[in-house]
C-alpha cells in the first residue's frame, strides 16, 4: 500500500495588500497545495518550524529563517505613502517619547525604530501594544504603531489624529522604495519559484477583478457584524491603495531598499548581522 503525498503547504497574509500576490494561488482550481491564512508573525514561526513550505513574510524574516529561498522579482512594496503601516498619535514626532509596537509585523516595528533613531535622532520607549489604539492615544506623549486593512480603515475614520506613514518618511530618508514582504519558500520544498511569479503577473493584470471580489466579500463579512469591516472601502480607494500606493515588481532600486534596510537593523542590534540573501 503506498503512502498519498503530503500536499505542500502556502501560508497566506490576510491582508488586502497580498491580494495582487495571492487571489489566483486562492481560486486556482485543482491546485496541488493547500491554503493557510496566518497574521505575517504567524507565518514567520510556522515556517521556522517548517510546517509550511512557503509563505509571504516580512522583509526582516529573511534574516531569521534558513534553509529558505526568496522568489525574485516579485514582492510587496511602496515608493512613497503606503497608508497601511501608520504611527497614530495626538503629538508631533519630535514629543513623542513612547511607541506601542504593532504585534503582528517584526518588520514595521524595526523600521520604526530605524526610522526614529536614524532619520529622526530621536530614542523612544517600545513597548507591545496590549489595548486598542483608541484606548494607547490617551496616554500622555505616545505613538501606537498598525499595519494592514485595520490600520488603513482607522486612518481614515480618524482624520484628525497626526499621522506618520513608514514607507513615505523612508522614501523621504533614503530615497529607496521601501520592501515590505516577499514570498520564501523552503529549500527542500517542491514548489517552483514559477508558481508564484505565474500568479503575481496574473493578478497585477488583473487587480480591478480582485477589489470587485473584495468589496462583495467585505460587504458580506459586514452583514455578519465582523469587527474588521466598520468601514467599507470604496472603489477608488482601493484602485489608489493597490495601484498607486503599492507596486509588486522586485528590480534594482527593491533591492537596494531591502538591503539598506537589513544593514540599517543590523547596525541597531534588531538582528545579528545582514544575511545572505538567496533569490532564485
Amino acid at each position: 500500500m503506498s503512502l498519498k503525498k503530503r500536499k505542500s503547504v502556502i501560508s497566506i497574509i490576510p491582508y488586502l495588500n497580498a491580494k495582487p500576490l495571492t487571489y489566483f494561488l486562492e481560486v486556482a482550481k485543482g491546485k496541488e497545495y493547500s491554503i493557510e491564512y496566518n497574521l505575517p508573525s504567524e507565518c514567520v514561526a510556522r515556517l521556522e518550524k517548517g510546517e509550511v513550505d512557503a509563505g509571504i513574510v516580512s522583509s526582516l524574516a529573511m534574516a531569521l529563517i534558513p534553509d529558505c529561498n526568496v522568489v525574485d522579482g516579485i514582492c510587496i512594496a511602496s515608493n512613497s505613502s503606503v497608508e497601511s503601516v501608520l504611527l497614530f498619535s495626538k503629538y508631533e514626532i519630535e514629543d513623542i517619547n513612547t511607541i506601542f509596537l504593532d504585534p503582528a509585523s517584526a518588520t514595521s516595528n524595526a523600521l520604526i525604530k530605524v526610522l526614529m533613531e536614524k532619520w529622526f535622532k530621536k530614542k523612544c520607549n517600545y513597548k507591545k501594544r496590549r489595548a486598542t489604539i483608541d484606548e494607547l492615544l490617551k496616554i500622555k506623549k505616545a505613538g501606537v504603531l498598525a499595519i494592514g486593512d485595520r490600520s488603513l480603515r482607522f486612518g481614515m475614520e480618524n482624520p484628525s489624529l497626526i499621522k506618520m506613514d513608514l514607507a513615505l518618511e523612508w522614501s523621504h530618508f533614503t530615497g529607496l522604495p521601501f520592501v515590505f514582504a516577499m514570498w520564501l519558500v523552503k529549500k527542500n520544498s517542491s514548489l517552483s519559484p514559477e508558481l508564484f511569479r505565474n500568479a503575481a503577473k496574473k493578478g497585477i493584470r488583473h487587480i480591478d477583478l480582485i477589489i470587485k471580489d473584495y468589496i462583495e466579500r467585505t460587504t458580506l463579512k459586514r452583514e455578519e457584524k465582523n469587527e474588521f469591516t466598520s468601514v467599507i472601502l470604496k472603489n477608488y480607494q482601493l484602485k489608489r491603495y493597490l495601484k498607486e500606493n503599492l507596486h509588486y515588481i522586485f528590480g534594482s532600486k527593491e533591492r537596494k531598499g531591502l538591503m539598506l534596510f537589513l544593514k540599517l537593523c543590523a547596525e541597531l542590534n534588531i538582528i545579528p548581522f545582514v544575511p545572505e540573501i538567496n533569490f532564485v
